[in-house]
């Protein structure tokens, strides 16, 4: 057997910065990803063949410059160097048919009392619909608003939690508001994988999982591994069915955890053909997606690259053609095959409560030398996953040290 002092299951963001901070504190690490490719949901489609060069985000997309932690590791890696600002053109809103401007959709007189409506109001225990609702009016939040969110966390938002959907940061001066990377948000995760101190193996699907002494006995279709500390950073359903047969009591906590499913498409279309202006990306009012990210932020100067995020179960690959032709003014013709690629995304479905949930996992996780990490506890953020391993690994820190 393989023995390790950490040993992590998944290599996206979550797991590759807990590798990061185990491994600068001089511990051996090793991580392990069923997927042939590091990321999660960092995923960075890159096209090959006539569009080589070309890429499309069919997960993650924004990251900035609030993200402390997640700054501090490219820092200590020395690639800050490597960040490409977005450029800055706006979002705006597919309604009946058409592309309209975000102020077109607005009822003004509504939002006059926005600042009066704030005096007092708490984000904790309420969900979006009835915090953001509440302040905008009804009809701006049916309008636009609603939408909006739902487009941020690209799943139905108005039961989302408030106090998570946004979490104010410091923003750092010398790095741009918003930024990506040659090839991507990928980059990030390869640029993490790709560093010393910690060895990640692709292709490894994780079957078992037990406590064993002073010891983790990990199984796997590549063989067994051990270690002294554990790390899941694996999407919440995964996780539930891992620690279901040894660790009953927190799968049962997660298991309460809902999973939102995003059907996703991305396009590349050559730039003569579209008449559609440059855009962040397109909301979508009651529409079969949520929304359209754009590659306008990062220009091309042949191609131009669309994803959609569509509601689960909607639409068939037909369907969605049609939709996205319709979108984007284009015939059916003029959508190649070669210039196409779908993904589905699983994303937690985060309720009000969830904090209460989450400290009750946190204590049962206290003294087991077993770490949870990802996109399910404070927020579906970069920065969020980042935080949490960066608690995480101390606690680990803290517990192997009393041993």
């Amino acid at each position: 057997m393989t023995d390790s002092d950490l040993l992590i299951i998944g290599a996206g963001i979550s797991g590759l910065s807990m590798a990061h901070y185990a491994a600068a504190a001089g511990w051996s690490v090793r991580v392990l990803e069923q997927e042939h490719r590091v990321g999660g949901c960092l995923h960075s489609h890159r096209f090959t063949g006539a569009l080589d060069g070309f890429w499309l985000e069919l997960g993650a997309h924004s990251a900035f410059n609030s993200y402390g932690n997640l700054l501090a590791i490219l820092e200590s890696l020395h690639a800050l160097e490597r960040l490409r600002p977005r450029a800055k053109v706006g979002f705006r809103l597919f309604a009946n048919g058409a592309v309209r401007r975000i102020p077109t959709q607005l009822v003004f007189s509504e939002l006059l009392l926005a600042p009066f409506r704030l005096l007092g109001l708490i984000k904790t225990g309420r969900g979006v619909a009835e915090y953001y609702g509440h302040i905008v009016g009804p009809r701006n939040y049916a309008t636009v608003f609603e939408p909006a969110f739902s487009a941020v966390v690209c799943q139905p938002a108005d039961a989302f939690p408030a106090d998570a959907l946004f979490n104010p940061r410091p923003r750092r001066k010398d790095v741009p508001r918003g930024f990506t990377l040659p090839g991507g948000l990928q980059t990030l995760a390869d640029i993490l994988a790709g560093s010393s101190g910690f060895r990640v193996e692709l292709g490894r699907t994780v079957n078992d999982l037990r406590s064993q002494g002073e010891r983790f006995v990990i199984r796997t279709d590549g063989g067994d591994y051990t270690t002294r500390a554990l790390c899941l950073a694996t999407p919440v359903a995964v996780t539930t069915r891992l620690l279901q047969p040894g660790f009953p009591e927190l799968a049962e906590q997660l298991m309460e955890v809902e999973t939102a499913t995003v059907e996703t498409v991305g396009v590349a279309i050559p730039k003569s053909r579209l008449n559609l202006p440059q855009v962040a990306g397109l909301i979508g009012r009651n529409q079969p997606f949520l929304s359209v990210v754009s590659r306008d932020t990062v220009p091309d100067p042949s191609y131009r690259g669309f994803t959609f995020h569509f509601r689960p179960r909607r639409l068939d690959e037909a369907g969605k053609r049609d939709c996205i032709t319709r979108v984007l003014g284009l015939s059916n013709d003029q959508l190649a095959l070669t210039n196409v690629v779908s993904k589905t995304n699983q994303l937690p479905a985060l309720r009000v409560g969830h904090v209460e949930r989450t400290q009750a996992v946190d204590g049962l996780l206290a003294g087991s030398r077993l770490a949870l990490t990802g996109n399910y506890f404070t927020g579906i953020a970069i920065e969020d996953c980042v935080v949490r391993s960066r608690q995480e690994f101390a606690r680990l820190q803290r517990e192997l040290e009393t041993v």
